[in-house]
């Protein structure tokens, strides 16, 4: 893993040269036959914008109350049908240090704005915001519905109101029969039994496939759901007018006679690899390494046929040369244009059985190739870390370097007559950056990335990082079976999150020195 590591950051370097590639959110799974251990293993980097504060922490239980109308970012709103569930959850920045203002919406309602993933005291964990999008032909006919559910409340919704699995795919889709979608996501949403990944690109319609133990996936906000048999009931949930929609949009692909879709094709009308999946594939299977023949898309795209037009597994053209780890999931998100400056956080789940230890959540802010990964037991976790939670000030914009504080090179687009033109300038960190988690490692990422610095400094801080993060997996793997309390596991959590806060503080500070 580590060579194909290697050559596939080398390939990305290419790739980023040559394509003006939009860069985003990338998630991964693992079933429980193709990893080492035997657990399944799922993440994904939530990746938006560079110096954007995310915060991380515990929602109690008891949060939003039964008969509790929330009203998220873009006019969705839900009354809770129970007191909500416990949960981990992330969240953008929206607190006393931006005077209450959502980033997202503006509005200073109590929300949670983008709530990206977690898993509550039942053992319902959801990784979501995953954006897609859809061909204009089927939009037309289902369009998103402005007051449908968006990313954005997905996570909140889901993770309050369901204790198991099946019970928030059902939940979810039925939300995008009713009030419908705000726009288009892919999402994991699983528990000790079952996995399933959710894909929906217009207002109503949808498909639902559940993973299983064979299967890894990869889905860089693309569609990734190609020919699927819709009689497998046991294993696909699809919308009632899911062929339908797309005969009056023209765009049907497969067989109404035999209940047969290709999704992509027919609601996306293409989908051609972007660089990351090219990259993904490359790092976990040596088979389409090969730079001057890439994959075509029966590498990554999800069917239940097999080449007989019988129904089996879901299954795709991935096959991993060894065994998966953790520690593979984790280099999986260090390639160059998957673990980016953009990177807001980074979160990899880790189910290996039911109970309050049976779910590892390994989280990791901002830039994910220079960051580090502290596990959490989310069902035991009381609290975490204070430098989790800071609510801070917005990166300031300047276009005259500061003389104080920290501060890098910076170019952003201005709108000008009605043009988006770039503006070279400066980002400016919060006075307090050093007491976030977040602000530590994106000072860390933006000196390394923009900074002067000697190429041995940046190897020198990679290494800190890299050296950091095996001793947290070695220290986990010692002691994780005497955390079985929420004292214990809360407690061994959050000192491994001080540590790793303070070695982002410190080599920043060592470098600027420098």
């Amino acid at each position: 893993m580590k060579k194909k590591l290697l050559s596939a950051c080398i390939f990305t370097l290419v790739l980023c040269m040559a394509m003006n590639n939009a860069l985003a959110c990338t998630a991964l799974y693992a079933g429980s036959a193709v990893t080492q251990d035997g657990s399944v293993i799922f993440g994904r980097s939530e990746d938006y914008a560079n110096s954007q504060n995310k915060l991380f922490y515990v929602s109690p239980a008891g949060n939003h109350a039964a008969g509790e109308e929330y009203s998220g970012c873009y006019g969705f709103t839900w009354t809770f049908t129970h007191d909500s569930y416990g949960y981990t959850a992330f969240s953008d920045d929206n607190g006393a240090g931006v005077e209450y203002v959502c980033p997202d919406c503006g509005g200073t309602h109590k929300h949670t704005p983008y709530e990206a993933a977690g898993t509550n005291d039942q053992g319902v964990t959801i990784t979501a915001t995953e954006t897609l999008h859809c061909a204009e032909a089927v939009e037309a006919v289902d369009p998103y519905e402005d007051l449908g559910i968006e990313e954005a409340e997905i996570v909140t919704v889901v993770l309050s109101e369901a204790a198991t699995a099946k019970e928030a795919v059902s939940l979810l889709l039925g939300i995008y029969d009713g009030a419908g979608a705000n726009a288009g996501s892919g999402i994991i949403i699983a528990d000790a039994e079952e996995t399933w990944y959710v894909e929906n690109v217009t207002g109503h319609q949808y498909v639902a496939v559940k993973l299983p133990a064979s299967l890894v996936l990869v889905q860089p906000n693309m569609s990734i759901i190609g020919a699927v048999d819709l009689d497998d009931t046991e294993n696909v949930i699809a919308s009632a007018s899911l062929i339908d929609v797309a005969k009056q949009a023209g765009t049907f692909v497969g067989s109404e006679e035999d209940n047969v879709i290709n999704y992509v094709l027919s609601y996306n009308g293409e989908s051609q690899p972007n660089a990351r999946m090219i990259n993904a594939l490359a790092y976990l299977d040596p088979a389409y390494a090969d730079t001057e023949n890439p994959a075509d898309v029966s590498a990554y795209l999800l069917t239940n046929i097999d080449e007989n037009g019988q129904i089996v597994p879901l299954q795709n053209g991935i096959h991993p040369a060894e065994a998966l780890t953790i520690a593979d999931a984790q280099d999986f998100y260090h390639i160059s244009n998957i673990g980016y400056v953009r990177n807001l956080e980074t979160h990899i789940f880790q189910i290996t059985g039911a109970g309050e230890t049976g779910t590892v959540e390994w989280v990791a802010m901002n830039d994910t190739a220079l960051s580090v990964f502290v596990p959490y037991y989310p069902m035991l976790t009381a609290d975490v870390d204070a430098s989790y939670k800071l609510s801070t000030a917005e990166a300031d914009f300047v276009t005259e370097k500061a003389d104080h504080g920290f501060c890098y090179a910076a170019t952003v687009n201005k709108y000008q007559d009605g043009q988006r033109v770039p503006v070279e300038g400066f980002k400016v960190l919060p006075e307090n950056w050093q007491d976030s988690m977040y602000w530590s490692f994106d000072a860390l990422s933006n000196l390394v990335m923009y900074g002067d610095l000697a190429e041995d400094q940046v190897q020198a801080a990679y290494d800190a990082v890299y050296a950091q993060q095996a001793q947290v997996n070695a220290a986990f793997a010692e002691n994780k079976d005497t955390l079985t309390d929420a004292e214990a596991a809360t407690a061994w959590s959050q000192a491994a999150a001080q540590e790793a806060h303070q070695l982002a503080v410190t080599l920043t500070e060592q470098l600027l020195a420098q």
